[in-house]
């Protein structure tokens, strides 16, 4: 009896540690959800350095990518369930209303290829087998994927998204920085 409700503690602590961490300290600022927070411009803080080599073997830096409009890094891996229903989303997104950067964390470069090959995700994936790239991004869990970033378009930390991001969730984020869906 005493684990049972030693569990259901457990379980209601992580549920409301999740939902208050998802709420944004501005009330200008709508919570979108549990799991996903948008920051007010006086908290937002510069994209952390993200530079190696992608999952095709090409050279990438982030700092190329950010200062021209919004762009969002996806961390996903091709083991993962929920990366398969989000990559579409942002496969569609792509190119239209941001730039979207991936990191293929903890995977290994065949089964990433192939994954974003099948998926049609032409963007930049930088390959992350050991972990270093998702560490530098320290707003997000360092365990698990997906994951996602928004920087705005001066290159700062603008929103995230913990777990899967869905058209709805896209959509209200981009329509908050300032873009069209």
């Amino acid at each position: 009896m005493r684990a049972a409700v030693l569990v259901v503690l457990v379980a209601l602590i992580a549920v409301l540690g999740a939902a208050c961490s998802a709420t944004t300290h501005d009330s200008a600022v709508p919570s979108l959800g549990i799991g996903v927070q948008v920051f007010p411009v006086a908290e937002r803080s510069p994209a952390p350095s993200l530079r190696g080599t992608t999952i095709t073997g090409a050279s990438f830096d982030l700092a190329d990518a950010t200062g021209h409009g919004l762009v969002a890094v996806n961390v996903w891996a091709s083991w993962c369930g929920p990366c398969r229903r989000e990559m579409p989303v942002l496969v569609q997104a792509a190119g239209k209303s941001l730039r979207v950067v991936g990191i293929d964390e903890r995977d290994s470069a065949g089964s990433a290829r192939t994954f974003a090959t099948s998926r049609g995700a032409r963007y930049p994936s930088l390959a992350d087998p050991q972990g270093k790239l998702l560490g530098r991004l320290r707003m997000l869990p360092q365990t698990g994927v997906p994951s996602t970033v928004f920087l705005d378009r001066e290159g700062r930390v603008a929103a995230r998204v913990i777990g899967p991001v869905d058209s709805h969730v896209l959509g209200r984020i981009l329509r908050q920085l300032g873009a069209s869906s």
